[in-house]
């Protein structure tokens, strides 16, 4: 059974996916999500980020729970993904489809290839998808584990796995897409 942290968790990352607000997610939020980020970071078009980001966006999708109606276009309701969360193949899913979708846009975001981002390039992405600055900067402390003033791949692949499967209210990754 889902807890309420993990429900809450689950309901802020289906409406950061749902870009159109319908209350459903479909190729076309993905599709969108993809290139909200894309112009987040000005990535020319099928450039390798550009396209290692709508890659994944769109492996995330086909990789949700939903149903596909008659014209063959599947929808995923926010009560087919919560429920998801409590399904064995979750964390598979969130292995091989939520964090790779999450390091294509680290990566973005990191310009000089470095593996880690700076808070600056991470507000930049985060307020774009609906954080505060405020949430942003709480967030990047929480991330940053070791105080350097960055955010490694390392650190932000354990704080999406957090986010997504942990149940303890003081996970550190419980801050990676805002206040809940």
């Amino acid at each position: 059974m889902t807890t309420e942290l993990r429900r809450l968790k689950l309901e802020k990352a289906y409406y950061s996916i749902d870009v159109d607000r319908d209350g459903v997610i479909d190729e076309l939020d993905v599709t969108a999500l993809a290139q909200i980020w894309c112009d987040t970071y000005d990535l020319e078009p099928r450039s390798e980020d550009w396209r290692r980001i709508h890659f994944h966006a769109h492996k995330l999708f086909r990789g949700m729970p939903g149903k596909t109606d008659g014209e063959g276009v599947k929808r995923v309701t926010v009560e087919d993904w919560v429920a998801w969360g409590d399904d064995p193949a979750f964390p598979a899913f969130v292995e091989d489809a939520a964090i790779p979708f999450s390091i294509a846009v680290f990566t973005a975001a990191d310009k000089d290839r470095d593996g880690r981002i700076t808070a600056p390039e991470m507000m930049a992405a985060q307020i774009r998808g609906g954080m505060s600055e405020e949430e942003t900067t709480q967030a990047f402390g929480m991330l940053d584990t070791d105080g350097d003033g960055y955010v490694t791949t390392q650190e932000y692949v354990e704080a999406a796995r957090a986010f997504y499967l942990s149940d303890d209210p003081d996970e550190p990754g419980n801050s990676i897409a805002g206040d809940l």
